[in-house]
């Protein structure tokens, strides 16, 4: 749904831009409570691949990154572990990440045979339509959506947040990002 100064636009118009900027979001970055649980959960039921992992003693901090790709051509996510700390609040601003994938009844079957992770939406369509979704929370509670998509070159493809003022929010985006 075209939503601001894109609403009047033909749908051509609109789809054209991404042609012409070759801007593009990085990676997220959040902490989580145990870095090498969060990896596991993150390679053995979503399919990502830890591209690199630095640990920062002198900071007391370890990074990790993850994605489905390079990082020069494919968001990524950074996951920060600070030591001994083992849980964080989330907040209320954070929704949820979504990775595509061709078969989420499959995928949830695989979550759900994994020790690290669980769904808590069954496989289904979205109410009121017809793409079929699933949910489930990563270790540390951060909830990932999976949408049934054709094969996409960049499966992590949404990252869902609540914001307070939805109009300055959207020029926020178009304006300065």
């Amino acid at each position: 749904m075209a939503t601001g100064s894109e609403a009047g636009k033909p749908a051509e118009v609109v789809l054209e831009w991404p042609k012409q900027d070759k801007k593009r979001m990085l990676h997220a970055v959040y902490r989580v409570g145990d870095l090498d649980r969060t990896i596991k959960c993150y390679t053995e039921c979503f399919g990502m691949k830890l591209l690199r992992k630095r640990d920062v003693p002198e900071e007391k901090y370890t990074n990790a990154f993850l994605g489905f790709g390079p990082e020069d051509s494919n968001f990524a996510l950074e996951l920060t572990y600070n030591y001994g700390v083992d849980k964080y609040d989330i907040g209320a601003g954070f929704g949820h990440f979504a990775i595509a994938h061709e078969d989420v009844y499959k995928l949830a079957e695989t979550i759900k045979s994994s020790s690290c992770c669980k769904i808590t939406r069954e496989p289904g369509p979205v109410k009121g339509g017809s793409t079929v979704i699933a949910f489930a929370p990563d270790p540390d509670g951060y909830m990932f959506e999976l949408i049934q998509r054709g094969p996409t070159p960049e499966p992590l493809c949404q990252v869902m947040l609540r914001v307070g003022e939805l109009d300055r929010s959207i020029m926020f985006y178009e304006k300065v990002l």
